[in-house]
């Protein structure tokens, strides 16, 4: 055992081991991701309680086991702030199960990335204190994607630098290029989804402005073009679609506008 250390956590994920333990899934602020062994979690009250019920933010008492590989144990939880009506609608639940699964198939184990860790917190809040909004949810997708350093090029072509969808035109959106193409590259380009001008307006104000811009909300027609061009971003980046994706899908009906 090499160190006791607290950290400020958003529970991710956990899976059941054995008879009584977990194994839990964390975004840290100070540690990044890591996995963590909860020895007793679903017989100890006192140590874990409600805490390690996902989308929970958490101050985490964990120890360090020994071994480069080892996994963390983790020996008490205590909750920070439970997002509580989150779990009871499903439309929030599927937005935050979402955002959840992204932020951690977006980083590797024991990086921090404290922009990501705010914004996810923040994200929380938000499903917390209001209905499901799809605006929302394309604003944390973006900040997430910037966070983590893989944020698709809006101010220009992506293979060229060249202007693409300039005033208030429609551009071709390439998930394997990265980002909006001109019209000499989006030519007979592979796999590029169309994106009218006011889903590229949109999408640019949604990357530079974030949750302030998502007020307003968004026409459906174009709502439908961004949850396309980024869930299709998403997928190329990561080489598999999330399955929180598949949840999320079936309950966008029920999301407001």
């Amino acid at each position: 055992m090499s160190g006791r250390f607290k950290l400020s956590a958003v529970i991710l994920r956990t899976v059941d081991y054995g008879e009584a333990d977990r194994v839990v899934t964390l975004l840290s602020r100070e540690r990044g991701k890591l996995v963590a062994f909860a020895r007793g979690a679903r017989a100890s009250k006192r140590r874990f309680g409600g805490g390690l019920e996902p989308f929970t933010l958490v101050t985490a008492e964990l120890a360090e086991r020994g071994g480069g590989d080892a996994m963390a144990r983790l020996d008490s939880v205590s909750v920070d702030r439970s997002f509580h009506h989150i779990r009871g609608d499903l439309a929030r639940i599927g937005c935050a199960a979402y955002a959840a699964e992204l932020a951690g198939s977006l980083v590797r184990d024991h990086e921090p990335h404290a922009a990501l860790f705010d914004l996810l917190v923040e994200y929380l809040g938000r499903l917390d204190a209001a209905p499901a909004r799809p605006a929302e949810l394309r604003v944390f997708e973006l900040g997430a994607l910037e966070a983590a350093g893989f944020q698709p090029r809006l101010d220009g072509c992506a293979r060229c630098g060249a202007e693409a969808g300039a005033g208030e035109r429609e551009a071709a959106f390439s998930p394997t290029d990265g980002g909006l193409l001109c019209e000499r590259c989006g030519a007979g380009a592979v796999g590029t989804t169309r994106l009218s001008g006011a889903a590229v307006s949109l999408l640019r104000r949604f990357q530079r402005g974030g949750f302030a811009e998502a007020g307003e909300g968004m026409p459906p027609g174009v709502g439908r073009e961004l949850r396309e061009a980024l869930g299709r971003f998403v997928e190329q980046l990561l080489g598999h679609r999330l399955q929180a994706r598949r949840f999320l899908d079936d309950v966008a009906p029920h999301l407001a506008e």
